[in-house]
């Protein structure tokens, strides 16, 4: 009778067994609270649909795929679009694939992710989605549907867009304020930086494509470990190597000003020795 069961289940099921289990963690996922951002919010709606349909489907690759993309956009991390060198394309696709991503991130760097959310998150879902159906190759329909769906959102971004720009200054909303700032954490005596804290610091690289800050403050901080001059050159050396990284991303040196200030401008008061790893940080402020 337990064998007659398990060979009743649904063939989806019976073929790829976490396919069931999917319902779940998307749904977990679809009520995860969003972050105040209208892009990032869309995006995250945009991805739970994909992932509800594929995994309808039977999907489950491209199910947990899509899941992943909802839960990085709920946390206010940036999500990018899908990289080619990531998926096995077919040659000629490869052409019209890279060049719809220039336009994508284009149109996203230059203000479209702030001026028309909804159309820019659906026109990144709607690539994304595109480069999985053609990496896998196995539905011609869905290529299909859903390379017109990205055409069809991004040319939406660039009608509305316009409207927007052509409208009077004085008539125009009021500039959302810059994102951050960006606190990156060290451990003790170390200028060494963690891998969840280069996740902020290509965050803030990610932030500064969109908003485009004319100046960047990075400021180096200690804790009261050690003796003052020695945490001076800590707090540089620390600034230092943050500003170094977001260099290497891409931001110009011109822009960025670095200052440190050793254990002279705690967060954490130096009697309270549990927290005093709050000191130990490197703040990067966006100006407009």
């Amino acid at each position: 009778m337990k064998n007659l069961k398990i060979a009743m289940i649904s063939p989806i099921c019976a073929t790829l067994f976490l396919g069931c289990v999917d319902n779940v963690e998307i749904d977990t996922v679809a009520n995860m609270k969003i972050v105040d951002n209208s892009f990032k919010s869309t995006l995250h709606k945009e991805y739970i649909e994909l992932a509800h349909l594929r995994n309808k489907e039977g999907d489950v690759e491209q199910t947990r795929y899509f899941i992943n993309k909802a839960k990085t956009a709920v946390t206010g991390a940036y999500v990018l679009p899908q990289l080619l060198g990531d998926q096995k394309l077919p040659k000629h696709a490869k052409g019209q694939l890279a060049e719809a991503r220039i336009a994508l991130v284009n149109k996203l760097w230059n203000g479209g992710a702030e001026l028309t959310p909804g159309f820019a998150a659906r026109a990144q879902a709607m690539f994304d989605c595109w480069i999985k159906e053609q990496a896998t190759g196995k539905a011609p329909g869905r290529i299909r549907i859903c390379r017109k769906a990205f055409q069809a959102a991004l040319y939406d971004t660039k009608v509305r867009q316009r409207l927007i720009e052509s409208v009077p200054e004085k008539n125009k909303v009021i500039p959302v304020p810059m994102p951050g700032p960006y606190i990156v954490y060290f451990a003790l005596d170390s200028t060494e930086i963690g891998d969840s804290e280069m996740t902020k610091i290509k965050q803030a690289f990610a932030d500064y494509r969109l908003r485009k800050p004319s100046k960047i403050i990075i400021v180096g901080h200690t804790d009261a470990s050690g003796g003052k001059r020695y945490n001076m050159q800590l707090s540089r050396h620390r600034a230092a190597e943050v500003s170094n990284h977001l260099m290497e991303l891409g931001v110009p040196r011109e822009i960025i000003k670095r200052s440190r200030f050793g254990e002279s401008a705690p967060i954490v008061s130096a009697n309270n020795s549990k927290l005093q790893s709050k000191n130990r940080r490197v703040s990067v402020t966006f100006l407009p």
